[in-house]
């Protein structure tokens, strides 16, 4: 038996189809060189920006943010963790109208693969391409002072593994709206805009109204970030964690399963009326 008949593993099998994805992606994404410096140069913009402003609050407001040394550190997770929410609500409703638009949405789907596999394999290259922005923050803001010595790395990747998890559904959420209205990405915005003012990216949700403190709690970003500011800058561990983490896990997973199902309606819709290839 050659190579070329030998039949594929099981593992081989399983990843045919995410690793086809992640090639497609990461082929298109690098054909737009100049793309890749404006984010480094957005990045340092960026964190350039607030670090200044983290130099006015400390000096004006100490003791601001109930984590971290600083509301540099504060807001530097923040960030990071809003970049992999751009990825995620944005990134994947223009990924999915691009292939509308260039007539390879119908054929993907038409496939043998099951949904929620070729979903989950549009992510990989979005959630790649985010962990290069976050780490080129990350980066930038150790540069600058920020301690992560005493990050407890086992709790911090759990919880950006959840995280992740649930600004997928997002995601899916936002994509099932882009393909009944083929207009824009109006959830996906407002699901970044929400997570800005409600999920404790820039300030701490402690200095928000009641009411609104327990809007956010729907939210994955905001159980995310106590766990990852909680990780990275104070040091603690799964144990200490434990109850965000536990809420982080619940809100990611309704998420996920809402959006998996959001999409799978928003597909038998465009297929029965005829609009899936329309654009």
């Amino acid at each position: 038996m050659t190579a070329v008949d030998r039949p594929l593993s099981a593992v081989a099998r399983a990843t045919i189809v995410p690793r086809a994805f992640f090639r497609r992606d990461r082929r298109i994404e690098a054909s737009y060189r100049a793309g890749l410096l404006l984010r480094l140069g957005s990045a340092v913009v960026t964190v350039g920006v607030f670090f200044f402003l983290g130099r006015t609050f400390d000096a004006a407001a100490p003791g601001l943010t109930d984590v971290g040394s600083s509301y540099f550190a504060f807001v530097l997770i923040g960030i990071i963790a809003q970049e992999f929410l751009g990825q995620a609500v944005s990134g994947f409703g223009s990924s999915l109208r691009e292939s509308q638009t260039t007539g390879t949405l119908e054929l993907m789907l038409l496939g043998p693969s099951r949904l929620v596999t070729l979903l989950g394999s549009s992510m990989l290259w979005l959630y790649a391409s985010a962990g290069l922005g976050a780490l080129t923050y990350l980066v930038l803001g150790v540069a600058l002072g920020v301690d992560v010595g005493r990050a407890d790395v086992p709790a911090a990747a759990l919880g950006l593994g959840l995280l992740l998890v649930g600004l997928a559904g997002m995601g899916f959420l936002a994509g099932a709206v882009v393909l009944v209205v083929k207009r824009g990405n109006p959830l996906g915005w407002a699901f970044r805009g929400a997570s800005v003012v409600l999920g404790g990216i820039l300030y701490p949700v402690a200095v928000l109204p009641p009411v609104l403190q327990l809007a956010g709690q729907a939210l994955p970003i905001t159980h995310g970030l106590h766990v990852l500011r909680g990780a990275i800058l104070d040091g603690d561990g799964v144990v200490a964690l434990a109850e965000p983490l536990l809420l982080l896990a619940v809100v990611s997973l309704v998420h996920l399963a809402l959006g998996v199902a959001a999409f799978e309606a928003a597909l038998r819709h465009a297929r029965s009326d005829g609009s899936l290839a329309q654009y």
